[in-house]
């Protein structure tokens, strides 16, 4: 069947992953989608609250966007996106070939400031760990599991 449209998705947010999972339910002939993505498994953020909680393991909160893919019988790019160029309508990606799209979607998620405090510091006194960027949260609750671990004194962790 011949290609119509090329639909490219940057990022495998839940928008794109909803996107892929209505496409492997009901293909739109014709069109051929492209995910472009840096990682291939993405975390579920329904389900982190159960992680910190200790309900769920890491593994089982994260999303495997190749086998998404494979049901939407969509392309996968394992790469970073860093640049779009609107007027020749690619996507330029790390150490690949660009990627010639007709519709663009860009999911790639969000990373606030956080304010006054030093989240990456290990001797920091009032360690901090961002849900966002989402796809370290995992490491970072993880270090904060482990350096918790060696506390000799009770501690108050806050969870907002």
């Amino acid at each position: 069947e011949p290609v119509i449209k090329d639909i490219v998705l940057i990022g495998g947010g839940h928008s794109h992953v909803h996107v892929l999972l209505m496409l492997g339910m009901d293909p739109i002939p014709g069109v051929q989608v492209t995910l472009i993505t840096r990682d291939i498994e993405t975390p579920y953020s329904g389900m982190l609250p159960g992680h910190v909680a200790g309900f769920y393991t890491r593994e089982e909160c994260h999303l495997d966007l190749d086998r998404l893919a494979v049901m939407a019988q969509a392309r996968v790019v394992h790469a970073e996106a860093l640049s779009v160029d609107r007027v020749n309508k690619r996507v330029i990606v790390q150490g690949r070939p660009a990627v010639t799209y007709d519709v663009l979607s860009i999911n790639v998620g969000s990373a606030p400031k956080v304010l006054g405090l030093n989240v990456s510091s290990p001797t920091a006194k009032l360690p901090v760990v961002p849900v966002k960027p989402i796809d370290g949260f995992g490491h970072r609750w993880d270090a904060l599991l482990e350096k918790a671990a060696g506390w000799e004194t009770p501690k108050t962790l806050v969870v907002v």
